[in-house]
């Protein structure tokens, strides 16, 4: 799991992500004393935590977990949001999953559904949402209609989508008689969309089909899967990864 920005994370931050309590009550348990790093109590939720450092809370020792990731097969309907209260939010449908931390991999607006990944690994969160790795997320657009001439063609030119903003597909490609498939190396917000729009393509359905080297397939609606360890090693692959650095708190 990547670290907060200026080195290691802040100790309030780190036993909120390790499952202590919400970090308003880690606050406090960092007041009263009850936290200790490398056998020092510590006051202040600011103090810096790093990879080897040994944390405890009353008395018990504070892990965290490996960093892991999932795939979930986003429905249309659903907002990509963590948010406590949020109507048809993913929360719902991640019931069940074997770790906590976890935060989506970019966003699909509430009218997208497909490969939405999940993960607690912050570098690799980070590099595969940076454009400097280039990752590939491939789209199928449903047509209301057939594609009027030219349409492919004036998508693989690509346009502009807004103020200083162009959007080049690496490829694009028809999938059925109303249905085309195109890769962005880039994650803007809504791109494929303001894209479709600049292009005049006859839009009626989006979906995510493909992030990096993960795909949703055989993968029902609503559903999600942990990653195997060979889609994890090629994903991690793409942004210059190798094994995930242990986590502060491990104790080996």
């Amino acid at each position: 799991m990547g670290s907060d920005e200026g080195g290691g994370w802040r100790l309030n931050r780190f036993l909120a992500r390790a499952g202590v309590a919400s970090r308003r009550a880690c606050d406090r348990l960092i007041a009263e004393g009850a936290v200790r790093v490398n056998g020092k109590t510590v006051l202040s939720p600011a103090v810096r935590v790093e990879p080897g450092d040994r944390i405890s809370c009353m008395g018990e020792m504070v892990v965290l977990p490996e960093p892991r990731t999932a795939v979930l097969n986003k429905p249309i309907g659903y907002e990509t949001t963590l948010a406590e209260g949020a109507r048809r939010s993913i929360p719902e449908l991640l019931r069940g999953l074997p770790f906590t931390g976890g935060v989506p991999v970019g966003r699909l607006d509430i009218n997208t559904g497909g490969v939405l990944l999940i993960s607690s690994d912050g570098e690799l969160v980070h590099r595969l949402t940076h454009a400097r790795w280039g990752v590939e997320r491939e789209y199928r657009l449903a047509l209301s209609e057939d594609p009027p001439a030219g349409l492919l063609e004036k998508l693989r030119k690509g346009a502009v989508i807004g103020p200083g903003e162009r959007s080049r597909p690496i490829m694009v490609r028809q999938a059925g008689p109303r249905g085309i498939l195109l890769v962005l190396a880039t994650g803007r917000n809504r791109e494929v969309r303001r894209l479709a729009d600049a292009c005049g393509v006859p839009l009626a359905g989006l979906e995510r089909v493909r992030y990096g080297c993960i795909r949703a397939e055989g993968l029902e609606r609503g559903a999600w899967r942990m990653l195997t360890a060979a889609e994890l090693a090629e994903l991690r692959g793409l942004v210059g990864l190798s094994r995930p650095k242990r986590p502060a708190g491990s104790t080996s």
